[in-house]
């Protein structure tokens, strides 16, 4: 079913989606536009303007600051439009559809490509955590050169399809990546639950998602150089049509020879095991699991 999002991107037309640019624009160098900017950056004739300017503050896809400068700013919104925009022009999708994710940095919704297959959408919202506290905990989030909640969403979002194309690349189980653009990526719909809503797990299958989770932080760490950083049972993705366990929400990773990534990949490896132990009733070896991921034995631990 089209989300309000689609509705919304429906109702637009080509001046609507010129002003939305030229404001994207000027957001460069203003956290709120000129006027005298987004006109002669849209040069449509002032009564074009006037229309589209008002139906967009209506929608809520820009805001406007009234002052000694007037000046327009994209809200998450009117980003969102643009990036459905691209993906349409793209031949990437045809409809967006339901919300089917919701994390600490983004939103997921279903949506249909031209041909009719399902594929997810992924929109970055960094100002769901802030900078400054990523900052303190992310070393990486040091070296990206921001001045806007909309150049960091940028930013996350060309981090985490970057190494997605890695990770698929050396085969780990993961969501493909398909398209990115602004705050968005495209990426392969994986049919399944979350981890943390399977209530009951029979040891076959537990044996599964173990080996698939850990293969993949293994692949990671061995072959990609990186650790996930933020793993839980809140984004391991099980699919019993693939028979397979996927990882997912990868814009936090860190390089493995960063100064806490040990405690970070010890963390990650420690909440899955403990998870699949508790819902099959064993224990598992921390230390033989963390060995295995590092690549320090051929073989994962065995319940």
């Amino acid at each position: 079913m089209p989300h309000n999002l689609w509705r919304i991107y429906s109702s637009l037309d080509s001046d609507d989606i010129r002003l939305l640019q030229a404001v994207e624009r000027g957001m460069g160098r203003h956290l709120y536009v000129p006027v005298e900017l987004v006109e002669r950056y849209a040069r449509l004739p002032p009564g074009r303007f006037s229309r589209s300017i008002r139906k967009l503050s209506t929608m809520k896809l820009v805001k406007r600051r009234v002052g000694s400068l007037t000046g327009y700013t994209l809200t998450y919104s009117g980003l969102d439009i643009l990036a459905i925009h691209n993906f349409v022009k793209r031949g990437i999708i045809e409809v967006l559809g339901d919300k089917v994710g919701l994390g600490k940095e983004g939103d997921v919704y279903l949506a249909l490509t031209p041909t009719g297959s399902k594929v997810t959408v992924k929109f970055h919202r960094a100002g769901r955590e802030s900078f400054k506290k990523v900052r303190r905990h992310r070393s990486y989030a040091l070296s990206i050169n921001v001045t806007s909640w909309m150049d960091l969403a940028k930013a996350f979002a060309q981090r985490e399809f970057k190494v997605l194309v890695k990770l698929e690349e050396e085969g780990a189980l993961v969501p493909a990546p398909i398209a990115l653009t602004r705050h968005a990526l495209v990426q392969k719909y994986v049919a399944g639950v979350e981890l943390s809503d399977v209530k009951a797990l029979d040891r076959n299958t537990a044996t599964t998602i173990l080996s698939d989770v850990l293969d993949t932080i293994r692949i990671a760490y061995t072959r990609v150089g990186i650790v996930h950083g933020d793993l839980s049972e809140y984004n391991v993705i099980f699919s019993d049509n693939e028979g397979h366990a996927f990882i997912i929400d990868w814009p936090q990773y860190v390089y493995k020879d960063e100064p806490h990534a040990d405690e970070l990949l010890r963390r990650d490896v420690y909440y899955i095991v403990r998870f699949i132990g508790r819902r099959v009733g064993v224990e598992i070896n921390l230390e033989d699991a963390l060995k295995y991921v590092r690549g320090e034995t051929e073989a994962p631990p065995q319940l």
